[in-house]
């Protein structure tokens, strides 16, 4: 499972305590306002924030695929609850007990502290807005054989939302493969039928086999990767960063 925690040592906290003076943003729909702060944020060593825990891939417990933050008012008694950022002013869904979510875009840490606030109903009582958990948006390149593909188990399918059976011509093609396969090809037929696998049928703007295509419009599928063809002749234990069963492996 892709999660990612973090513990924040005492020179941390005594960092993120200074943003508590950060000028507010404007208040919500309701009387009683809240800064956001930095919780659930820690210094990355590099001048800037990084998250406390990262959750990437909705089959690993992720609330939506690709980056995201997901947001946590917590106001006891509260009935109502919204939430004001960079995307705007949004209502915050209650999950019971005086616990409001929200799910926005991925936005850079360090612009957050004091330029997000939430607002709510009912009587002040101790409330705290924190960033619970999300997932930075990755650049990083990876290759997963199809022969990874071929042997792979029904949750790696899931992580990236496509089906075996899902046809080789809507696909794959063209950005992978520039010339369509008969009409009822599919992603399992390129990864196992011997025919796809030839050397001799490369085209598409990497050269590659459909057998190869296939296997790098997948890879390209995995939440927060993309294929990199600089890989294909590497052991993709070391380049593929899910397992068969389409957890990300604990060194991602």
């Amino acid at each position: 499972m892709k999660i990612r925690s973090y513990l924040i040592g005492l020179g941390f906290a005594l960092t993120l305590a200074c943003l508590c003076s950060s000028p507010a943003v404007a208040a919500g729909s309701y009387a009683n306002p809240v800064t956001y702060s930095g919780q659930g944020l820690l210094a990355d060593g590099f001048g800037g924030y990084a998250l406390v825990t990262e959750i990437c891939g909705v089959a690993n417990g992720a609330d939506v695929n690709g980056p995201y933050l997901l947001w946590v008012l917590t106001a006891t008694g509260a009935s109502k609850a919204d939430i004001t950022g960079p995307w705007g002013t949004a209502s915050m869904v209650k999950s019971g007990g005086g616990t409001f979510k929200y799910v926005s875009g991925w936005y850079a840490p360090s612009t957050l502290p004091g330029n997000v606030s939430a607002s709510y109903d009912g009587k002040i009582k101790n409330v705290q807005l924190t960033i619970s958990h999300g997932c930075r948006p990755y650049t990083h390149g990876a290759w997963c054989s199809p022969g990874f593909w071929a042997n792979a188990q029904a949750g790696a399918w899931t992580l990236i939302g496509i089906s075996p059976s899902a046809l080789f011509n809507d696909t794959v093609f063209p950005s992978f493969y520039d010339t369509s396969l008969g009409a009822t090809v599919t992603l399992d037929n390129a990864l196992n039928l011997v025919a796809y696998k030839s050397g001799t049928l490369t085209t598409g703007p990497y050269g590659l086999t459909p057998f190869n295509a296939t296997g790098a419009f997948l890879t390209n599928n995995i939440p927060g990767y993309t294929f990199d063809v600089s890989f294909i002749h590497d052991d993709d234990s070391q380049t593929c960063p899910i397992d068969h069963f389409g957890n990300f492996k604990k060194s991602q």
